[in-house]
C-alpha cells in the first residue's frame, strides 16, 4: 500500500473528487479540500477547509497536513471555475475573481508547499490546466487567460525547482462530463450588440460538455503522473485537447480562426 501524502484542492466535485477517491482506493494518504467541507460527509479521507483566494486559509490547510503527517509528497492544484462571458461583458471584478481562484490560488498553494518539498528534496506538483490554456476560447476569454497564465507559470517553475528533485506537470483536459460547465459563472454587464452571438456561444459550451468524455480518465492520468519516475511537463487528455492544438500548428492561421468561429456559430469571413 502506498503512503505518499497527497493534497488536492477543489475536491468537492469533478476531477478533484474523482482523483481523491481513486488515490485513496490505491492506498495514498489523501487530503481533499473544499470551501465547505461540512457538506462532504461520505469520504474515506479528511476534507479540509480551504479557500485558495485567502493566504491564511492556504497556510492553515498546508500546516494541518504537515502536522498530521510530517510530509507532503504531492500537491494537485485543481480548484477553479469557469467565467463564461464575452470579454466586454465581464466586469473587472469578475475577471479579477476568476484569476484569484484559477491562477493566484495555484500560486498561493505552490508557494505554501514548496518549503517542505524543498527541505525533503522531493515532491510533485500537478496543475490542472485546460484546452482553454492552449487555444483562446470565445466566450471564455478570462478563463482562457487564467489557464494561459498557469501554463507559463508552471513551465518556469518546473525549471526552477527541478534541482530539488521536485517535478512539476500540467494536465490539459478538453471537454469532460464533470458538471463544471453547469457551475460556471457568467458576466453580468450584458451588451445588446452581442445578443446574436452570446446564446450561440453558450449553446456550443453546453454541447461540448454533453459530448465530453469520461472524467475518470483525468483521475487516472493524475495517478499515472504521480507514479511516473520522470514525468513530462505537459499531458493532454481528451480527443479535442489532443488534436486541436496540433491542428492549429498545421493549418493556416486564418483557416483555423474560421474553424473556431464555425464551432461557436460566430458569423464572419476569413
Amino acid at each position: 500500500m502506498r503512503q505518499e501524502v497527497v493534497l488536492i484542492t477543489g475536491a468537492s466535485s469533478g476531477f478533484g473528487r474523482l482523483a481523491a477517491d481513486r488515490l485513496a482506493r490505491h492506498g495514498y494518504r489523501v487530503f481533499g479540500t473544499s470551501r465547505r467541507p461540512q457538506l462532504q460527509h461520505d469520504r474515506p479521507y479528511p476534507m479540509l477547509t480551504l479557500d485558495v483566494r485567502n493566504d491564511e486559509s492556504v497556510h492553515a490547510a498546508v500546516e494541518q497536513v504537515l502536522r498530521d503527517t510530517g510530509r507532503l509528497d504531492v500537491l494537485v492544484n485543481n480548484a477553479g471555475y469557469a467565467l463564461a462571458s464575452l470579454i466586454e461583458e465581464a466586469k473587472i471584478d469578475e475577471a479579477k475573481g476568476v484569476f484569484e481562484t484559477n491562477f493566484w490560488g495555484a500560486v498561493r498553494m505552490t508557494k505554501a508547499v514548496l518549503p517542505a518539498m524543498r527541505g525533503r528534496r522531493s515532491g510533485r506538483i500537478i496543475n490542472i490546466s485546460s484546452l482553454a490554456g492552449l487555444i483562446g476560447v470565445p466566450g471564455e476569454g478570462f478563463y482562457s487567460a487564467t489557464k494561459f497564465a498557469l501554463e507559463g507559470y508552471t513551465e518556469s517553475l518546473a525549471h526552477e525547482v527541478r534541482v530539488f528533485n521536485i517535478h512539476v506537470s500540467l494536465i490539459e483536459p478538453g471537454y469532460f462530463k464533470t458538471g463544471f460547465g453547469q457551475a460556471r459563472k457568467e458576466g453580468t454587464d450584458l451588451i445588446p450588440d452581442y445578443n446574436p452571438i452570446r446564446g450561440r456561444i453558450m449553446a456550443a459550451f453546453d454541447e461540448g460538455a454533453r459530448l465530453g468524455g469520461d472524467p475518470a480518465k483525468v483521475a487516472a492520468l493524475i495517478q499515472q503522473v504521480i507514479e511516473t519516475p520522470r514525468p513530462r511537463l505537459r499531458y493532454r487528455v481528451g480527443h479535442d485537447s489532443a488534436w486541436l492544438p496540433r491542428l492549429r500548428g498545421l493549418m493556416p492561421q486564418k483557416m483555423f480562426a474560421w474553424g473556431t468561429r464555425k464551432v461557436f456559430h460566430i458569423p464572419g469571413k476569413i
